[in-house]
C-alpha cells in the first residue's frame, strides 16, 4: 500500500517555523506501523495540487495533517479518484476526525490511516467549493474575518482572539436580506445567521454540533428568525439548552439542494472554518458517497438519515 503524507504548514497546531520537526514526528508514528511514507510540506494554495500529484504518482492513501479547511481542499481533489483520504489532526478544532472518531493522538491517528476501515461519506458544495462539515453566512464569517485581523495586528493566536472578534461583532450585529429556497420552502428574510451542514446537526444538553450521519445525502440548512441581539441569544439559549425544536426563531429544512440569494453582488461565507468572497446567488449542492476516508475498525462514524425538516437539529459554527 502507497501512502503519502500531505502536512499543511497553515494548520491550527503546525508552526510553520517547525514544520521540519513536524514531519519527522509523523515519519516516526508510521514507523511502528512498517510504512515510510513521502511526506510533503505545503502551504496555502498549493495543497489542492499536491495531492493531486499524490493521486497521480499512485498513492493508495493520501494521509492530510491540518484541520478542517485542509481537508475540504483535499476532499476537492480526491472525490471521484481511488484514492482513500487519511486523517491526521493537526488543526484547531478537528470536527471532521471527532465526528468520525479518529483519534486526536498523532500516532493513533497514523494507524487508522494505515490499519483503518474504509467508509464513505459526503461532501458539500457552494458555488463548486467543496466542504466536509460546513458553511454559513452572517455573524460567524464576520467574525472570523475580524479574528485574523486581530491576530495579524496584535500577534495573538486563534484562540485568544476569538472573544475580542465576538465582542466587536456583537457590538454590531450584522443582519443582511436574504431569499432562501430549499426543499420547495422558502423564506425571504433579514437574518444575521445561516448555516448549511453536510448532513445533520445535533444541538442540545448532551452537547452542540455532533452529526447523526455524513452519509445521508442531504444538507441541513438552518436559519436564524431574529434580527435582534436578544433575540439571537435567546434562540441560542433555548437551542442549547433543550434543543433545537425549543428554539423557534430557529428554522430548519434539509435537502439536496439549497439556494441562497443576499442584497449585494458578493458574500461573506464560512467554509470549514475558512473564509471566502462569493457572488450571490450561493448555490449549495450535496454529493453524496463522494469521498472515500479511513476510519478506526469497527467505529460507526454515520448514523440514520435525517428525517426531514423536523428533525431535531442544531448548529456548531466553530469549525476550523
Amino acid at each position: 500500500m502507497q501512502i503519502e503524507v500531505v502536512v499543511n504548514c497553515g494548520a491550527g497546531s503546525v508552526d510553520g517555523t517547525e514544520a521540519e520537526a513536524q514531519r519527522d514526528e509523523i515519519v516516526e508514528a508510521f514507523a511502528p506501523l512498517g510504512v515510510e511514507p513521502r511526506v510533503g510540506l505545503v502551504v496555502g494554495a498549493a495543497l489542492e495540487a499536491a495531492v493531486r500529484a499524490a493521486v497521480e504518482r499512485g498513492a493508495d492513501v493520501v494521509v492530510m495533517a491540518g484541520g478542517d479547511g485542509t481537508l475540504g481542499t483535499a476532499a476537492a481533489a480526491l472525490s471521484g479518484s481511488d484514492a482513500v483520504l487519511g486523517v491526521l489532526p493537526l488543526g484547531t478544532f478537528n470536527h471532521f476526525a471527532k465526528d468520525l472518531q479518529i483519534p486526536l493522538d498523532l500516532a493513533e491517528a497514523a494507524r487508522v490511516a494505515v490499519e483503518g476501515e474504509t467508509a464513505t461519506v459526503d461532501i458539500g458544495e457552494v458555488n463548486g467549493r467543496a466542504f466536509v462539515n460546513n458553511s454559513s453566512i452572517g455573524v460567524y464569517p464576520v467574525m472570523v474575518d475580524l479574528r485574523d485581523e486581530i491576530r495579524s495586528s496584535r500577534g495573538w493566536g486563534k484562540v485568544r482572539a476569538v472573544p475580542v472578534a465576538v465582542a466587536r461583532v456583537l457590538r454590531r450585529f450584522p443582519t443582511r436580506r436574504m431569499r432562501i429556497s430549499a426543499d420547495g420552502e422558502q423564506w425571504s428574510l433579514r437574518t444575521p445567521f445561516v448555516f448549511v451542514g453536510n448532513n445533520s446537526y445535533e444541538v442540545g444538553p448532551a452537547g452542540i454540533g455532533a452529526r447523526t450521519n455524513m452519509d445521508g445525502g442531504m444538507l441541513c440548512c438552518y436559519v436564524a428568525k431574529v434580527e435582534s441581539r436578544s433575540g439571537f441569544a435567546r434562540m441560542a439559549f433555548q437551542a442549547a439548552t433543550r434543543g433545537a425544536s425549543a428554539a423557534p426563531t430557529l428554522e430548519s429544512v434539509c435537502s439536496g439542494d439549497v439556494r441562497i440569494e443576499a442584497g449585494g453582488h458578493r458574500v461573506l461565507v464560512a467554509i470549514d472554518g475558512e473564509i471566502a468572497t462569493l457572488r450571490s446567488p450561493l448555490v449549495y449542492e450535496v454529493r453524496p458517497a463522494a469521498l472515500q476516508v479511513r476510519v478506526p475498525v469497527g467505529s460507526q462514524p454515520v448514523g440514520d438519515p435525517p428525517v426531514g425538516p423536523d428533525a431535531e437539529s442544531g448548529v456548531e459554527a466553530e469549525d476550523e
